[in-house]
């Protein structure tokens, strides 16, 4: 049986450096571009560098983390498209780590054009090197795509992929500074895969790497609301942490830092119901075609999380993961999920960080973003929010004009992404105020008639016959 106690007050920046033993790679994003992708028939732009790089690479004495965001925060109302752009990143990361799974051809039903192109274009850093890739995908496939990378700030092809059809052979332009079997990855590379994607299962010595930053590194781990509410991933994210005696400082921090009232947590060993089990092992009978079920060998023990609470008079209390609050489950995925980032230096996406949260959780998680002792590999967090409170100045300002963006619908239903920096920014702005008050757009539409209308219509009286 595993536990975990919470300790007894604990301070979880404190804890947390000590976790930050390995460091898997430094994955930066730069910029990231979609269009015609589902409400963005149009090309919108999310960037993170810094106004002060104006070169391809940062200058003689900057770093990469000197000259990027962090952060960037997406606001709007609901249905406006901060989701859809966070999947638009993820689908590029999936198309790379899956070929084959899913498309990412998702065209705008708005558009009038007939089968217009889906188009990706990304910015990045890996290794220390910069790197510039960018897709097109039609209906049947992909249309073209392409690779260049920034040596001593000049941009250089490594390979521009072209195909006119579903029944042509790619046609792949070779950089001269690509080594690897860049011909034999052509050949096998079918009309509706990423020639990058098959480049990293063909373990291409030159673009693998690439690739797996991008996968790793740059939109692979996405965390919607849904996850964070879905007792299934929870138990697998806690039977991980807690079943590592490596991770003990983590998930004490974890329990200690929300506040829970939770003493300490239990993986034991339970009884299947004996009617489960024996229909399990009917199922596993039934699956391997000769097999008896007296023959199927099937464990009657399962795992399962236990929460020990504090009572009021100090005696403990045990709850299953099914009897957690919303807030509980979401605050352990959540947070795990953003230690794991800091710990390998990625980019975490997060769709409604604040759902279910205290507004001081939302806070202190974007917080150690942009603590530079709490994130020494340069993490990033992209994350849609409601969140005013992270706008505001008080107890202090969180967020630069730099770190927020918003998404609007114009009046075709088309989404548009713009900065906070694109508007005046005063010292000493509040920026929650200005963006409640609409200064900004990007907020509800809300007509009031509408309802004062139906309010004001009285219900008819069911006719009675007779």
């Amino acid at each position: 049986m595993n536990h975990i106690a919470a300790g007894g007050g604990a301070d979880f920046a404190r804890i947390f450096p000590s976790a930050l033993s390995l460091r898997y790679g430094d994955h930066v994003l730069l910029y990231f571009r979609v269009r015609n992708f589902r409400s963005f028939a149009n090309e919108a732009e999310l960037t993170l560098t810094s106004p002060s790089l104006r070169t391809n690479v940062p200058r003689s004495g900057q770093t990469w983390a000197d000259v990027t965001e962090r952060v960037a925060a997406i606001y709007g109302s609901n249905a406006s498209g901060k989701s859809t752009l966070l999947d638009a990143l993820h689908a590029l990361g999936t198309a790379i780590r899956s070929p084959g799974v899913g498309s990412i051809y998702q065209p705008s039903s708005s558009r009038k054009e007939e089968d217009p192109a889906t188009g990706f274009e990304i910015g990045f850093v890996s290794g220390g090197n910069r790197y510039h890739y960018e897709v097109e995908a039609a209906g049947w496939g992909i249309t073209h795509e392409a690779l260049y990378t920034y040596p001593k700030a000049a941009r250089r092809k490594l390979f521009v992929r072209s195909q006119d059809g579903s029944d042509d052979t790619p046609t792949i332009d070779k950089g001269d500074s690509l080594t690897g079997p860049t011909a034999e990855v052509g050949r096998i590379t079918r009309a509706n895969t990423l020639f990058l994607a098959v480049a990293n299962q063909y373990g291409h010595s030159h673009l693998a790497p690439i690739a797996r930053a991008l996968m790793d590194g740059l939109g692979m781990d996405y965390i919607t609301f849904r996850d964070r509410q879905d007792e299934q991933v929870l138990r697998r994210v806690l039977m991980e942490i807690i079943a590592s005696d490596t991770q003990v400082d983590l998930v004490k921090a974890l329990l200690q830092a929300a506040d829970l009232g939770i003493d300490h947590v239990e993986i034991r060993k339970a009884k299947i119901p004996e009617h489960v089990h024996n229909r399990l092992v009917r199922l596993l009978s039934a699956l391997e075609e000769g097999t008896d079920p007296g023959q199927v060998d099937l464990p009657n023990l399962t795992d399962v999380i236990v929460f020990f609470h504090k009572g009021e008079e100090g005696d403990l209390f045990e709850l299953p993961l099914s009897g957690e609050s919303s807030g509980t489950l979401t605050w352990l995925t959540t947070a795990w999920h953003v230690l794991s980032s800091l710990k390998r230096g990625s980019l975490l996406l997060v769709d409604e960080l604040d759902a279910s949260l205290h507004p001081k959780l939302s806070r202190y998680l974007v917080q150690l973003f942009m603590t530079p002792h709490l994130n020494p590999y340069g993490a990033q967090l992209v994350f849609s929010t409601h969140s005013t409170g992270l706008l505001g100045n008080a107890p202090t300002k969180l967020l630069s004009p730099q770190n927020v963006w918003f998404t609007e619908k114009d009046p075709l239903g088309h989404s548009e992404l713009f900065s906070l920096a694109d508007f005046d920014n005063r010292p000493g702005n509040n920026s929650e105020r200005r963006y409640l008050a609409g200064q900004f757009g990007a907020t509800p539409d809300i007509d009031e008639r509408l309802i004062l209308q139906h309010i004001a219509t009285p219900e008819e009286e069911p006719s009675v016959d007779g």
